[in-house]
């Protein structure tokens, strides 16, 4: 009996990892009657640094933005913004992370695995694009920064998202395999690599624009992963 897509999707995506939320980057009020004045000061301060920091690279931009300066509107030394940080960059990933957390949740919650295959993995990437969209221009500086990012205290839990990521688009591939709709002979985790990079492709290409503008950025979106499922041979009952 075929396994739920649910269920197995979300096995997937935790198996992956250990789950990678950021408990010390929770909001303040998170669960306050089990938390120590200590911890809630930790929260707190973190949640500043992390609200400072979306601040001023919204207003005043990436590049012109200085450490100094976040740690000043948070209202924390800047030695305690680089015991959560390591440098304006690793703060860039501190902004997105626990966001890309529960977006990455969302995004593989309601996949049907009644349709194509490549239908179900847009699905998945429309989510993306969707959250985004209002904020294209942070969008665009973590695709830019992401690059061989790899080291310092917030790309564990970046990474961590990532290989989620990877592990549902190839549970979803392996599911299509199984109830005949992929070729047998095709690697669900090859597949799940190809529609990754086809994703960042677009997505960059999307962003890319002076105004990204939603609409048109699905629709390409739609038409690359539609093309590449016919490559595949993806059939749908």
């Amino acid at each position: 009996m075929t396994e739920p897509l649910g269920l197995r999707l979300s096995a997937a995506i935790t198996v992956a990892g250990v789950r990678p939320t950021n408990d010390s980057a929770a909001s303040p009020e998170a669960q306050p009657e089990k938390l120590g004045l200590r911890e809630r000061n930790k929260r707190d301060k973190l949640h500043r640094i992390r609200e400072a920091a979306l601040h001023l690279f919204e207003t005043k931009g990436f590049d012109a933005t200085t450490t100094r300066e976040i740690a000043e509107r948070a209202d924390v030394g800047i030695g305690t913004v680089f015991e959560y940080a390591d440098d304006k960059r690793d703060l860039l990933f501190l902004v997105f992370n626990d966001d890309l957390d529960r977006l990455v949740d969302a995004a593989f919650a309601k996949v049907d695995g009644r349709k194509a295959l490549s239908q179900q993995v847009y699905a998945v990437f429309a989510r993306f694009y969707e959250t985004f969209h209002p904020r294209a221009t942070l969008a665009r500086l973590l695709l830019r920064e992401l690059v061989f990012f790899s080291q310092g205290k917030q790309a564990g839990q970046f990474m961590a998202n990532r290989e989620r990521i990877l592990a549902g688009l190839e549970a979803i591939a392996a599911q299509a395999r199984e109830r005949g709709r992929l070729p047998a002979g095709e690697d669900p985790a090859e597949v799940a690599k190809v529609f990754f990079f086809l994703y960042s492709g677009e997505v960059r290409l999307w962003l890319s624009a002076p105004e990204p503008q939603l609409k048109a950025g699905l629709g390409s979106l739609q038409r690359t992963f539609a093309l590449f499922g016919r490559g595949l041979g993806e059939r749908v009952d």
